[in-house]
């Protein structure tokens, strides 16, 4: 796209990209809005530097996208409707935690449109996100692998990434409750393995390795099977591209369409603001598209 508003630089050539020459700070003119849109649906990750703002100014941005989704398990800042925190640690060692690549909130129904950050205190080093272009992985198949991918439907569960990551447990009462409540409020959802982007038009791979947990109609062996194939796929190198986080920093990316993966690799703080972007109608199946 020639963009006469903005500046677009490609980050890598599969995968995200720095806008330049917008303050986030002031109020977006509908020509520029447009053009970073069309930058987030070209690139799939987009980043502003030196960005100054607060919670208002960040809300304020993400809701020139969409309605802005109230996170279930986010801490909440207190005061600002959609707008959640990451307070990260202050501790001289190093952060071992292990998020993995996933999409967020693909247990839902109607999983999120996108998500934003905005970095407050970052490390200097270390913090880094991954992200993966899942047209590529999809275009990347051989014709024999996407007849039969596409017909496909994954099974999505909310549990299985809790339990998985030890982040929950059946140890405490406590713990057997939560789950049960998080049971109730997201039963198992089927989404399809190939799905239609409803702004580009573009099929794209729709898997998660931390919340799939199965391909409906198949056996316990053979799921696992096509699911370690797609899970290696979708995170090959040259799908990715690993950013950096600074302070005053703002990112985005379209949930729909990229995988991503926060590296715990790094000492002390990491302070972060974050919101999604709700979604008005879930996954679309490529097949039913063409």
């Amino acid at each position: 796209m020639d963009y006469q508003h903005i500046e677009v630089i490609p980050l890598t050539p599969s995968t995200g990209a720095e806008i330049r020459g917008v303050d986030l700070s002031n109020a977006i003119p509908d020509e520029v809005l447009e053009e970073i849109k069309q930058a987030l649906w070209e690139h799939l990750f987009i980043y502003f530097r030196d960005q100054d703002l607060d919670p208002d100014t960040f809300g304020n941005v993400g809701q020139r996208f969409g309605p802005l989704h109230d996170e279930p398990f986010i801490p909440k800042l207190e005061g600002h409707a959609g707008i959640h925190q990451f307070r990260g640690v202050n501790a001289a060692q190093l952060s071992v935690q292990n998020l993995r690549w996933h999409v967020d909130h693909s247990y839902a129904k109607e999983p999120t449109m996108g998500a934003a950050l905005y970095a407050v205190d970052v490390p200097a080093s270390g913090g880094d996100t991954l992200f993966a272009n899942m047209y590529m992985a999809y275009d990347a198949l051989s014709p024999a692998m996407k007849q039969v991918v596409e017909p496909l439907t994954a099974v999505h569960d909310i549990l299985s990434y809790g339990l998985a990551s030890g982040h929950h447990s059946l140890s405490t009462t406590e713990q057997i409750d939560m789950l049960k409540t998080m049971r109730n409020k997201f039963p198992q959802v089927e989404h399809p393995l190939v799905c239609h982007h409803p702004e580009t038009g573009r099929p794209y791979l729709f898997v998660n390795p931390c919340w799939v947990v199965g391909i409906a109609g198949m056996t316990a062996e053979e799921s696992a099977g096509l699911l370690g194939f797609l899970n290696d796929h979708t995170t090959k190198p040259e799908f990715q591209c690993r950013f950096h986080w600074e302070n005053g920093t703002f990112g985005m990316w379209d949930n729909r369409c990229v995988l991503h993966s926060p590296i715990g690799d790094h000492i002390g703080r990491r302070a972060m603001l974050r919101l999604a972007i709700g979604a008005s109608e879930g996954p679309i199946a490529h097949r039913a598209a063409a």
